[in-house]
């Protein structure tokens, strides 16, 4: 699957495994994700495609401007799709 701007994923390993974030960025094999909450926009983590999972939530580019637009699209998606 391609990965696109502002889809979340889910993390499948490392210290943030089963968290939910959104991609800001796509680097050939690596992404850019924030969560906005402990991964702010200003210091995004580069992670793996092959360590996250992909979901077919896609947010809005005006969502991606600030943590917390970020912030609360990920809790509501979490409130919907529990693991």
């Amino acid at each position: 699957m391609d990965f696109v701007k502002g889809q979340l994923v889910r993390s499948k390993a490392g210290r943030d495994k089963t968290r939910t974030l959104a991609i800001l960025a796509v680097d050939g094999p690596m992404l850019l994700v924030a969560d906005g909450d402990l991964r702010k926009l200003d210091n995004p983590k580069r992670k793996k495609k092959q360590h996250v999972a992909p979901t077919t939530t896609v947010l809005e580019n005006e969502l991606l401007k600030s943590d917390q637009p970020i912030s609360d699209a990920i809790k509501a998606y979490d409130a919907e799709h529990p693991f």
